[in-house]
């Protein structure tokens, strides 16, 4: 994605950052996606572990109180974030280009960003972090399960979403740069399709299923990397 699309993504969400909490997150949907990615985070970073983290794509903030640093390309929706957490360092800047000194970081996560993304553009993200992190460090992030789409045949036909990777694809990225450390589904039942008031019971058994055997067929991976 050269430039040009990068300004896309972020005009699409300048555009919606005043009400994109209550939209995408306000509703049961939402909030059972962010009940299981907080499942992840918490297991991830526990409280009592000091580190350097950065969130990447942090938008309105919805995920930073996990991070010691926030970074977006989109200044409205870093405005928002910026009055929700006062003690959070926010940087204006692309994922690829993050401007940070090297080796910064213990840790970098970002959720809902590489599936807008070009695989060129991913690649160039893969770099930049692994930059930034401290020998060990790691990365975390999620991204549409390719196996799942190609069971329900599904095909995002524009930007938004359209990209999708398997942990084969995933360990392909990471070259000799990173080691896959551990997986995990989202996911994994049509939750759209249930009724909106089972959904909030069902948070927690469908992050078992989605982290069983059949793993790659959820909705969504996230992934923790190892810098090498």
């Amino acid at each position: 994605m050269e430039n040009k699309g990068k300004d896309i993504v972020v005009a699409y969400y300048d555009e919606i950052a005043s009400t994109y909490d209550e939209s995408r997150f306000g509703n049961s949907y939402g909030r059972f996606i962010d009940a299981q990615e907080r499942i992840i985070l918490d297991q991830l970073f526990p409280p009592d572990k000091p580190e350097q983290r950065l969130e990447i794509a942090c938008g309105t903030g919805r995920l930073t109180g996990y991070a010691t640093h926030g970074l977006d390309a989109s200044a409205e929706m870093l405005a928002q974030a910026r009055e929700r957490y006062g003690d959070v360092i926010f940087v204006e800047a692309f994922a690829d280009d993050t401007g940070f000194t090297d080796a910064s970081f213990d840790a970098v996560y970002t959720f809902h960003l590489l599936m807008h993304l070009e695989p060129s553009v991913i690649a160039g993200i893969f770099r930049e972090v692994h930059r930034i992190l401290k020998p060990g460090g790691r990365f975390i992030f999620d991204i549409p399960s390719k196996k799942r789409r190609k069971l329900l045949r599904h095909h995002q036909a524009s930007w938004h979403g359209g990209t999708e990777l398997s942990s084969e694809d995933v360990c392909q990225l990471c070259g000799s740069e990173y080691s896959l450390r551990r997986s995990f589904g989202l996911l994994f039942l049509p939750v759209h399709k249930l009724p909106a008031g089972m959904r909030s019971r069902l948070v927690q058994p469908d992050f078992r299923l989605a982290n069983g055997w059949m793993k790659e067929n959820s909705s969504y991976l996230a992934f923790e990397l190892i810098k090498r």
